[in-house]
């Protein structure tokens, strides 16, 4: 939870910055969080540099359609369905407590956090 913490606030901060130096920023810069990765949130992709090691984050957030070993397939807004492998070792909470994999259904809304290809090591889910 924490990665993906850091992760939403430095995503905030460049976006914010991209948007004030080009003076489109509509929402107010305290809420450029909720704005981006709020509940209008369909997919987003992020290429950070941490420790000099390039990351390209990939959030995926729709309804899980299926599940299976180590995979949830999402809904996303637009309709498009993305599978999204999950790692063993994810973080996977359902509203806010850490919960193993097989708690998840079918119908739940979703956020997943993948370093690129690689399996999902963050889900976030609700009813």
């Amino acid at each position: 939870m924490r990665r993906l913490l850091a992760f939403a606030a430095a995503t905030t901060t460049l976006v914010a910055l991209a948007l004030v130096q080009t003076g489109a920023a509509g929402p107010g810069p305290g809420s450029l969080g909720n704005y981006f990765f709020g509940p209008k949130l369909v997919r987003a992709e992020v290429v950070m540099s941490e420790g000099g090691v390039i990351h390209d984050y990939r959030v995926d957030s729709g309804r899980i359609r299926a599940l299976a070993p180590g995979s949830l397939t999402l809904l996303e807004k637009d309709g498009t369905l993305v599978t999204v492998p999950v790692s063993p070792a994810a973080d996977i909470r359902l509203r806010g407590a850490a919960v193993p994999f097989s708690k998840l259904r079918r119908g739940f809304l979703a956020t997943t956090v993948r370093d690129g290809s690689a399996p999902a090591t963050t889900v976030v889910a609700r009813r």
